[in-house]
């Protein structure tokens, strides 16, 4: 692997550091408080070409790979873990499932406004523990009917557009998911956003509740039967995505601890200074051999090798990780890390929500698991 990275990558993550230095850090309090992002944030990313990224030039993306994604949302997420998650999500679980299995009128159609940041995509995803909770009936016209609930669903208040994965067949062990495009107007389609969330507040979550949504044919998205390979897909693009997450979280966490540090030094010798010292090392050693195990899933996924392992292990240990590190932060900080100002209880709760979502890590040391034991 080569750890340089390319012009075009340095790009678009300056432009993320940019973005986030100027249109979310500075109210990065204020969104978590209030559980709502800037308005026309969307656009601005698009702008920057940040929600096109992974999605093909001639399909009105920008192009990219998803080592590039895993930078930009580490930046975003320094400054506003929920701002990475719309992209995390955006891209993941909605423009790229549509770019790599969707009809081309469906292309036409979406994703140059999605690239754009005119429309927003997010996904409702299978739920692991009753994945028929969300059920679709074939119907006489070569489309289906949507039935069930999904939820939370990250920027489901807010999204445009969803990429719904419903269950076909009525044996929890054999769904036969179907990947189906359904618009947030969408008749029999009520959306309830989800309150007091512990992380990710201004992530716009909801509850989708379909009561006999139809669908039509054209919005099936892929081929028969391909729906749970694609839901799949779209799981290990995400858990890359939610470790670069998870990475910049802790990164602004360890950057608030070891500001203190200093401060602490340059006036006054305290005992617990050295064990602080000691931490902080520690701390700057977990973040960075999260990164390397991030950026060599995604490598490893742009290069289309094998990766499904990785990636677990990359989200497995970076989403812990940053926890961990967050927790450290504050015990270095003590009674003032615990205030809005520092914001290291807001760091705390989003870096244990990406523990959470895109499957906990409990799932995530089975998936390594059964990939060592198969040899």
């Amino acid at each position: 692997m080569d750890f340089d990275l390319t012009e075009e990558q340095k790009r678009l993550q300056a432009a993320a550091r940019e973005l986030a230095a100027r249109d979310l850090a500075p109210r990065a309090v204020e969104l978590d408080r209030e559980a709502r992002l800037p308005e026309g944030l969307a656009r601005r990313l698009g702008d920057a070409g940040l929600l096109g990224l992974t999605i093909p030039e001639e399909h009105g993306g920008s192009g990219g790979d998803l080592v590039a994604l895993a930078l930009v949302i580490e930046e975003l997420a320094a400054a506003c873990a929920s701002s990475a998650a719309l992209v995390g999500t955006h891209v993941t679980l909605a423009a790229r499932v549509l770019a790599r299995a969707g009809s081309e009128a469906q292309k036409r159609t979406h994703l140059a406004a999605l690239a754009r940041g005119a429309s927003l995509g997010a996904a409702a995803m299978p739920d692991p523990a009753d994945p028929l909770l969300l059920s679709a009936k074939a119907s006489d016209a070569g489309g289906f009917v949507l039935d069930g609930e999904a939820g939370p669903v990250t920027l489901g208040r807010d999204a445009d557009v969803f990429v719904v994965f419903a269950a076909t067949n009525p044996d929890p062990n054999d769904p036969r998911l179907v990947a189906l495009l359904v618009p947030r107007d969408a008749a029999g389609l009520e959306i309830v956003p989800v309150d007091a969330l512990v992380g990710r507040r201004a992530a716009g979550a909801a509850t989708l509740r379909a009561r006999g949504v139809r669908v039509d044919a054209s919005l099936v998205i892929g081929a028969a039967g391909e729906g749970s390979a694609l839901a799949a897909a779209a799981l290990e693009d995400a858990r890359i995505a939610v470790a670069a997450e998870a990475i910049g979280v802790a990164r602004v966490a360890f950057e608030k601890a070891a500001a203190h540090v200093k401060r602490t030094q340059d006036r006054v010798k305290t005992p617990g200074l050295l064990g602080a010292q000691a931490q902080l090392a520690d701390m700057n050693v977990d973040i960075e051999a999260a990164r390397l195990l991030v950026l060599r899933a995604a490598h490893l996924a742009d290069r289309g090798h094998p990766s499904s392992a990785e990636r677990s292990i990359g989200k497995l240990f970076a989403t812990e990780m940053s926890t961990r590190v967050a927790h450290r932060a504050m015990d270095i900080l003590g009674a003032r890390g615990g205030g809005a100002g520092e914001g290291l209880g807001r760091h705390l709760r989003d870096a244990r929500t990406t523990e959470l979502v895109e499957e906990s890590s409990g799932t995530q040391r089975s998936i390594i698991t059964q990939t060592m034991l198969k040899g």
